[in-house]
Parts: C-alpha cells; sequence; structure tokens
C-alpha cells in the first residue's frame, strides 16, 4: 500500500542553477538511491538521454519518486533553459508544489522571473532553495535582498547559509541562528512575520526574539497558507540543507487530491517507447486505475482502454499494473491520447497563461532522398511528444515544417532524429512567424454546387477586430435556410480555413459571420459545408486584403550603468520602443518592447556589450502590424481553397471522415 501522503513537487529554476543535481542529492538522502548521480559525469537519473548527458542539461521533464517521513514524494524535475519552456507548460498542471532553485552566485535570473509570475497565476505552493553557496562569489545576503525586490514576496529564511569561510560554508539550522539574529536575512524574516502574526509583532518590537522554536512554530502556518514564501539555503554538491529541505516538504504541504471515488487524470506527457508504443504520463487525482480498465477521455470524447500501467522506478519502466490516487504513471493505450487531454469525467479549471509560445518555424530536410517518408513519419511520433511542435507534412511541395522556441530546440531535435530513428537531417534556419489581419471588410461567397451530388451554399462577412482579440464567429442564418447541424459544419471548418491566408499565414484578429445561405433538401450531404467553408473565408479575406503582423517582445534589461549607452545604441538599431531608465544605486532598468525578427539573436550581443554581467528578460508581448515586404510572405502549403476545382477534388469526401483534428 502507498504512503497515505503523496505529494506532487515540481522542480524548477533557470538553466544552469542546479536542479537537477538537488533532485539526485534528494533521492540519495532519503535512500531511494545508493549513488548520488552526477550532472558531470553524465549519471544524473533523470538525465535519461544521450544529449543530456553529454550537455550536462536536462532536455526532457523526468519523473522520480522517493519517501521520508511516511510522505511519497513525486518528484518532476524539468528543463531550466527557455527552449524548452514547453516542458515546464505541461509539468506544471499536476503539481502540488515547487521548490523553486536559485543559484547563490547568480542570483534572479530571467527565467526565474518567469517561472516565478507562472507560479503565482497558478497559485502553486512553493519553497525556494538557494544552492551553491559552496562557490565562490556567492553572497546569500544580496541573495536575499534580490529575491525580495524581484519576486515581490515575503520570504522567511528557514536556515542561514554562513559563507564566511568558503572554504567551509556551512549551513545553519533555524534553531541555531542565535549569532545571525542580526543580519538582514534574519531580521528581514522576523519583520514578514511580524506583518502577518499580530501575537508576534510585540515580541519583535521588543526585541524578543530568542526562542526560536517558538517562532518557528508561528511561521510554520503562515507558510502553509503562503502569507510567506519559506526560503532554505544550501548546496547540492556538498549535501548541504537537504534534510532541513526534505522536512519542510513534509511539513509545509499537503496533495491536490479529489474527495470523489470515481478515477480522474491528467495526462501532461506523451512519448514513444520502441517496444510499448504510446505511453501516456498520467498523475491519479482520485479513485484507482487498473489494467484493462476503461476511463473517459475528454479531449477524444470517448472511452479508451488502458492495456497497461508503468511507473518508472529510478529511470527503469517497470509494470505494477494499478494506479492510486496520488501517483504519477504511464499508461499505455493504443488511443491517440494527447498531452493536456483530462481523463474522467472531472473537469478542471485552468485557463493559464503558458511560459512559452513558439514564434519561429523551421523546415526540416532528410540528408538523404531516401530517408523522406521515414523522417515524416519520426517527425510525427516527435510532434505526438511535443505538440507544440505543429509539425506541418505539406506532402504536395514534399516538405517539412515545425515551430520551435529557439535555436538549441533545433539541436535536440536533430540529435533525436540521428539516434533515435537513424535519420539525418538539416534544419534550414528559422523564420519568424507572422500572422495576417483582414484590412478591411469583405464578402466571402461560395456555391458548391457541382459535381453533384453536393449542395452547400455561404456567404460571409468578414471584418478586422481589434489586435489580440483573436477569432470570432456569429451566424446571422435561420436555421430554415442552413439546418443547425450544417452551421455546427461551418463553425468547425473556421479554424482550418484560417490556417493560411492569402500570405501564407495564420489569420487571425477578426470576425466572420455567417450572413446568408442555403442547404438543399435532396443535395445536401454530411461534410458539404465543411469543404465550402474554407472558399467562402478565403474569397473574403482576398477581397478584404490582409496585413502582417509581426511577434514582438516586452523586454527588461537590468545592468550597471556604465553599459545603459551602448545598450540602448543596439536597441535603437534595432528600433525597439523604449521607456525611460530607472535606478537603483548603479544599476538601471531599462524596459520596452522589440519585434522578435531583429532581437531572436539578442541573448549573444547582450552578453557581449555587458560582459555577462547585465540581465535580459525577453517575453513574447503579442503581435503589431509591421510593413510589407516580399521576404515576409510565404507560398500556400498544399491545395489552396482558392483554387476550387483543385480543392473539391483533393478534399471531397475528406471532409465526411470523422478525423481528429488540431
Amino acid at each position: 500500500m502507498p504512503p497515505p501522503k503523496i505529494l506532487t513537487v515540481g522542480i524548477l529554476a533557470h538553466v544552469d542553477a542546479g536542479k537537477t543535481s538537488l533532485t539526485e542529492c534528494l533521492l540519495h538522502t532519503a535512500g531511494a538511491t545508493k549513488d548520488r548521480g552526477s550532472v558531470d559525469k553524465g549519471s544524473a537519473i533523470t538525465d535519461r538521454l544521450a544529449l543530456e548527458k553529454s550537455r550536462g542539461i536536462s532536455i526532457k521533464t523526468a519523473t522520480v519518486d522517493f519517501t521520508w517521513d511516511d510522505t511519497q514524494v513525486n518528484i518532476v524535475d524539468t528543463p531550466g533553459h527557455m527552449d524548452f519552456a514547453a516542458e515546464v507548460d505541461r509539468a506544471f498542471s499536476v503539481l502540488d508544489m515547487v521548490i523553486l532553485v536559485v543559484s547563490a552566485v547568480e542570483g534572479v535570473q530571467a527565467h526565474t522571473l518567469n517561472l516565478w509570475e507562472s507560479i503565482r497565476e497558478r497559485g502553486l505552493p512553493v519553497l525556494v532553495f538557494v544552492n551553491k553557496i559552496d562557490r565562490s562569489g556567492a553572497d546569500v545576503e544580496q541573495v536575499f535582498m534580490d529575491l525580495e525586490k524581484e519576486l515581490g514576496a515575503s520570504l522567511f529564511a528557514l536556515n542561514y547559509g554562513d559563507t564566511t569561510d568558503q572554504e567551509a560554508p556551512a549551513v545553519i539550522e533555524f534553531q541555531e541562528m542565535q549569532p545571525y539574529l542580526a543580519t538582514h536575512i534574519v531580521e528581514k524574516s522576523f519583520e514578514n512575520l511580524a506583518e502577518w502574526d499580530e501575537g508576534f509583532l510585540g515580541d519583535y518590537l521588543e526585541g524578543n526574539t530568542k526562542d526560536l522554536a517558538h517562532i518557528l512554530s508561528l511561521a510554520t502556518p503562515h507558510i502553509q497558507a503562503q502569507k510567506l514564501v519559506g526560503l532554505f539555503f544550501g548546496s547540492a554538491k556538498l549535501d548541504l540543507g537537504i534534510n532541513a529541505l526534505l522536512d519542510g516538504l513534509a511539513t509545509f504541504f499537503t496533495p491536490n487530491m479529489l474527495s470523489q471515488d470515481a478515477p480522474s487524470a491528467k495526462v501532461f506527457k506523451v512519448e514513444y517507447d520502441p517496444k510499448l508504443g504510446r505511453l501516456a504520463y498520467v498523475r491519479l487525482y482520485s479513485g484507482q486505475l487498473q489494467n484493462k480498465d476503461s476511463i473517459w477521455s475528454q479531449d477524444l470524447e470517448k472511452e479508451l482502454k488502458i492495456n497497461q500501467i508503468f511507473q518508472r522506478k529510478l529511470g527503469k519502466l517497470e509494470s505494477v499494473g494499478t494506479l492510486a490516487a496520488g501517483e504519477i504513471g504511464m499508461i499505455a493505450t493504443s488511443d491517440l491520447v494527447l498531452t493536456g487531454d483530462v481523463l474522467g469525467k472531472y473537469e478542471f479549471a485552468e485557463d493559464f497563461k503558458t511560459i512559452s509560445e513558439a514564434v519561429l518555424s523551421v523546415q526540416v530536410v532528410a540528408a538523404e532522398e531516401k530517408d523522406y517518408q521515414q523522417l515524416g513519419e519520426a517527425l510525427t511520433v516527435l510532434d505526438m511528444e511535443d505538440p507544440q511542435l505543429a509539425f506541418r507534412w505539406y506532402k504536395e511541395e514534399r516538405e517539412f515544417h515545425l515551430k520551435i522556441l529557439g535555436p538549441i530546440q533545433t539541436e535536440v531535435l536533430k540529435d533525436s532524429l540521428l539516434n533515435r530513428f537513424g535519420i539525418a537531417a538539416t534544419f534550414k534556419p528559422p523564420q519568424v512567424i507572422y500572422k495576417e489581419t483582414p484590412k478591411q471588410a469583405a464578402h466571402g461567397v461560395v456555391r458548391y454546387t457541382m459535381p453533384k451530388p453536393c449542395w452547400a451554399v455561404a456567404t460571409f462577412l468578414i471584418e478586422p477586430a481589434p489586435l489580440g482579440s483573436g477569432v470570432r464567429f456569429t451566424s446571422q442564418v435561420r436555421t430554415s435556410d442552413i439546418s443547425t447541424k450544417y452551421q455546427n459544419e461551418v463553425k468547425r471548418a473556421v479554424p482550418w480555413s484560417l490556417r493560411q491566408g492569402i500570405k501564407g499565414w495564420e489569420v487571425t484578429d477578426l470576425h466572420i459571420t455567417l450572413i446568408a445561405g442555403e442547404e438543399h433538401t435532396l443535395h445536401s450531404r454530411p461534410g458539404d459545408f465543411l469543404l465550402a467553408t474554407p472558399m467562402g473565408i478565403l474569397r473574403g479575406i482576398e477581397q478584404a486584403d490582409t496585413d502582417l503582423l509581426e511577434p514582438m517582445y516586452a523586454f527588461q534589461i537590468k545592468a550597471h550603468q556604465e553599459f545603459l549607452g551602448a545598450v540602448t545604441s543596439d536597441l535603437t538599431q534595432m528600433g525597439a520602443q523604449l521607456h525611460s531608465p530607472t535606478f537603483d544605486g548603479d544599476i538601471f532598468t531599462l524596459t520596452g518592447r522589440v519585434a522578435v525578427e531583429k532581437a531572436m539573436n539578442y541573448g549573444i550581443q547582450f552578453n557581449a556589450t555587458t560582459s555577462g554581467k547585465g540581465r535580459l528578460k525577453l517575453t513574447l508581448d503579442g503581435y503589431e502590424k509591421t510593413a510589407f515586404s516580399e521576404e515576409k510572405v510565404r507560398a500556400y502549403k498544399g491545395v489552396s481553397p482558392l483554387h476550387e476545382a483543385q480543392w473539391i477534388l483533393h478534399n471531397r469526401g475528406a471532409f465526411k471522415a470523422d478525423e481528429r483534428r488540431r
């Protein structure tokens, strides 16, 4: 029987803060492993890919578990590099709480802020672990102050990192911190507690702060309620602060479970196993699952059959047969289950922003023509594992296109294709993903009445909408002219109709109204309006013409004032929109917006300009209209609905199949 308390914990950090090393240390300290894995030596349990071992970075989310004080802890180790932020987005959905790892040397970094914003938006409980206090340049006081200021959090130090002797750093347990009461870290922690606890406020003002055991007991409920954010100092390399962190996990947090007997689960990852096929990683929130059970898929809208249930035990896949509430496991099923699916009838309330959104497109080419078909099949598997790739196989042009977050992701994909599938491939230079929006209002008319039997007549009004408003569809047509079932077909076809506009990009920020149309009692068939709708809508878009929209970054830069002139000059040359800088002593903060196309490689230039001493945070900040140029236009991939005869010939019957589309 599993322990009564099962806690799912995500370990998150900016790249190189040491979160995978911390995971290995937690496993070893809890007695789950005899030897501690090493990132540097390529022996980390959670780094299973060859590229992860060779580069010393996490690329895929990995899960491990251990038991501490009658609490089973499921650890979800996530990548730290922004190019793999989609993995973090997917993991967020199943976490009970988070350990946010921060380096005592580098402190708060750009991705730390991205992660913090997502943690807070989701209302996830969090502990901060300040790692690497053993490293030269570690400044625990400064990091604590920066965390308070940058995160806007009320921190409470649960131990103290003494770096006075850099050769022998020490972690002081809370009850032994009397010699450090005058430090800023302890003073500020007590001040934060006093703001939330009236009983402690009087003692704090009178200087009665020597009973540390009592103070910790007062702070505990406020940490549990997340009014205070608990913080530990330590070093995963030297096993410092690890026991205290483990005690904190077991003490402060409770799992997020459902009070029902029926099974309910979330799918947060899918991977393809050469022997077992599709494996869906699930976290079970209630009930129990067993081999051969069936469970409702909210995405597929049908019952799916569980063929077999597995769990990873220290990196190895083991068949377990049963999954209990709170546990993480992998289910093998022949159904097309995808990441983000919810299994069971319970409806989770989730509508959060993602850390990542792909704004770059890349074309993949087989090094040898004979591998063309196999490359397409391999990319289909990779797309199944990472839906954000949005893989498109344009068979008429014999082209493969993916969406990516950054250049390092292409290296990983290239390595995966070679080592997993034995296919050598090249990636063309990434291209910014533009969008289109109508310039003006226009009508699009379609009469699909030949060759019979078929009949779908419709008139669409296409109107521009405010930037960022997305797509809105309404119908003014009476059901006596077009019945409900055919109007539903029109609605289903709208997203497909907008995948490529007249300049080759997705069309957005528009209002589509079905203002007229008719069906035929004898000749209209299921699928007719599915086929006809893209022709009518794209004709309307052609009549309206379109503006190009380009993705924008919002940037936040922090650096020493000596670099302000050079940084401002770089940004001005990129056409950035700059706000007036603010100053905190010798440090300036500069914010504004810049086109993704201009800033795609700015991180490298910024590090060179600031000698690696500045901080650059880039966040996708919507789209805005950009000047037209032929280089930004791409040819329509596949058969265009504007080529009516070809479109009908190509698609007739295809839309009548109840296939799953994304």
